[in-house]
């Protein structure tokens, strides 16, 4: 199916527009357009027309969608999972059609996502759309997800100790760039292969025992860079090795585990908090049974379970003696700010005699 005169676009979350444009092009029939990188613009104009108080990544999302409607766009495809998140579509629609956009909002599922209800709800969109060309689809960009994560998590705890600086930077843009072409499954494969090769294979000089600190937090802000700041860019030019447990292979499946994840925060929370925080504690502890030197919590603005999960992280570095580190992101967030609390973070564990 064609769907003459209409452009479609998700939200910027890293990389994964590949994978979304990929299911919108393939399944939807829409054309499809990256949003506009994100700047400082891109959250002034989110932030001017969010309600008060709602959390950043309402704002950065919205600040993609008004962008992306200068340039074009007038098909939106997000997601219903989550916390407020599910509630985006339906507050961003009547936004954008406020402020005089002819605009179209799809939601791609609803709570509890499945192969078999994603593929209801997309033959609704298009009716043309065969069960087997769905099917093929969907593996396809599930290895691709999970190659994905599987590289970036690799290249995250080795970058910071490349030989030639940009090397693992440069390989994995490379994958990207490829990925989105693949055909199918076994291409995909085949190629997550091969960069993982091209990818061990870089050189690096790496100490025995490099500084590790883990990321934790609410999900679009951990994985969204523009969002935290670029924390991972930061880290690594500062010798760290980088442990970061939440990505879109893992949460497709942990975001709905809620009882499993409990069972693996050692105790200290016995209840479900909301959307990604139980498992940022899980990980939290496991990172800190498993020897890590520091943990950075990272959550947007009025995010309300990461910030109950905050007091259960102070005892759980209490307990441990693992310090963990606050960070806050908002429309007024100061760089420079952060990165001396970062500096200072990673000068307390050098003295303290942690690493």
């Amino acid at each position: 199916m064609e769907t003459g005169g209409k452009l479609a676009c998700s939200p910027i979350i890293g990389d994964y527009h590949i994978i979304t444009n990929m299911v919108i092009e393939r399944c939807l029939g829409y054309k499809t357009m990256r949003c506009p990188p994100m700047t400082k613009r891109t959250l002034e104009l989110g932030a001017r027309h969010s309600p008060d108080m709602i959390c950043t990544p309402f704002k950065l999302t919205l600040g993609n969608f008004i962008e992306a409607a200068e340039k074009g766009a007038n098909v939106f495809i997000m997601p219903g999972a989550g916390c407020r998140l599910g509630f985006y579509d339906i507050l961003q629609e009547q936004i954008l059609l406020d402020m005089g956009y002819n605009i179209e909002m799809v939601t791609l599922f609803d709570y509890i996502p499945g192969q078999s209800r994603l593929y209801k709800q997309m033959r609704e969109i298009n009716p043309a759309l065969g069960v087997e060309e769905f099917n093929e689809v969907f593996d396809t960009v599930v290895r691709i997800t999970v190659d994905m994560d599987s590289l970036a998590d690799f290249m995250r705890q080795n970058i910071a100790f490349e030989a030639q600086k940009g090397q693992f930077e440069k390989t994995y843009n490379a994958y990207i760039a490829q990925a989105q072409k693949v055909e199918n499954a076994q291409e995909a494969k085949a190629l997550g292969e091969k960069y993982t090769e091209l990818l061990h294979a870089i050189p690096t000089d790496k100490p025995v025992r490099p500084i590790r600190i883990g990321i934790i937090g609410e999900i679009y802000v951990v994985v969204e860079p523009f969002s935290n700041g670029h924390i991972e860019r930061w880290l690594a030019n500062n010798h760290v090795e980088i442990h970061r447990p939440f990505d879109l292979s893992r949460m497709a499946v942990a975001v709905f585990t809620v009882a499993e994840q409990i069972g693996r925060s050692g105790g200290y929370v016995n209840y479900n908090i909301g959307s990604t925080a139980n498992d940022a504690i899980a990980q939290a502890y496991g990172m800190m049974q498993n020897g890590i030197d520091g943990i950075i919590h990272i959550k947007p603005s009025a995010c309300s379970p990461e910030i109950t999960a905050m007091s259960i992280l102070q005892n759980m570095s209490r307990d441990f003696g693992v310090p963990v580190m606050y960070l806050t992101f908002d429309t007024e967030t100061s760089e420079a700010g952060f990165h001396t609390r970062l500096e200072a973070f990673l000068d307390m564990i050098l003295m303290k005699g942690l690493v």
